[in-house]
Order: C-alpha cells, then structure tokens, then sequence
C-alpha cells in the first residue's frame, strides 16, 4: 500500500494491531497508535523536535540499571505514574495512591530535625547543602 496522507497512515498501522494477542493489547495498543498521530498533528512534530524525543528516551534507556529506572522517574516526572496510581487504587470518594509520597520516601526512616543530614552512609564527594520551601 502506498500512504497517501497522515491519515491513511494512522488507518494502515491500525490495522496492523488486529494481530494483537488479546483483545486488551490490541485495545492499548490502538488508542496509543490514535494518541501520538493526534499529539504529533496537533502540535506539528518536526523532524528535529522527533529526534530530540527519540533522544531523550534513549538516554533513559542508558541510564537505566537494575536498581534505578529512569524511565519509571520520567513517568513520576509527567505525572503518569500518580494518574495510574489514583485510577487504580481507593475509590472515587477517598482516592489513594502510594506513588504520591515520592520515589526517595522509605517506610520506617528515622525522623529527622530541621537541618540534620539525611546521609547513612559514606559518600565521596564535597556534601551539598540544599534548602527548599514545600507549600
């Protein structure tokens, strides 16, 4: 098949996800296929803003170790991983999600004053001095 236009491709992938081994991949499957053709046309991805995307996500994909996915943190990052989480847990009346209390959270962590290091172990390096404002 030759494509013709922008929506003839997205049509043509489509139908290539019909093969999808259950019928709920082949639901997620399409609507990711009908959401980034409409994301790329509606805000007219150009080819270097592709690339740009493209490299991101293999950068992440470098950077990812068995103990620290970062692409699981650009999802925290784009607020995704909360979205799925107050979906998925609770109810509409008294939502709950675990992900809201941030990835560096740790059940049983001692309390800490104003001002205290949070170090437990030895790190190389000059300390960094950080102070924030949580509103």
């Amino acid at each position: 098949m030759i494509i013709q236009d922008e929506d003839q491709l997205t049509a043509a992938v489509l139908a290539e996800t019909e093969r999808a081994d259950t019928p709920r991949v082949k639901e997620i499957t399409q609507a990711l296929v009908r959401h980034l053709h409409d994301f790329a046309r509606e805000v007219r991805l150009t080819e270097k803003e592709f690339d740009t995307a493209l490299d991101i996500v293999t950068r992440l994909g470098r950077l990812t170790t068995p103990s620290h996915n970062e692409v699981r943190l650009m999802a925290g990052s784009l607020g995704l991983s909360t979205l799925v989480a107050l979906m998925n847990n609770g109810t509409q009346d008294r939502p709950t999600s675990a992900n809201l209390l941030g990835p560096l959270w740790r059940q049983g962590s001692p309390r800490m004053n104003n001002g205290e290091s949070i170090v437990r172990s030895p790190t190389e390096g000059p300390p960094l001095f950080f102070t924030g404002r949580s509103l």
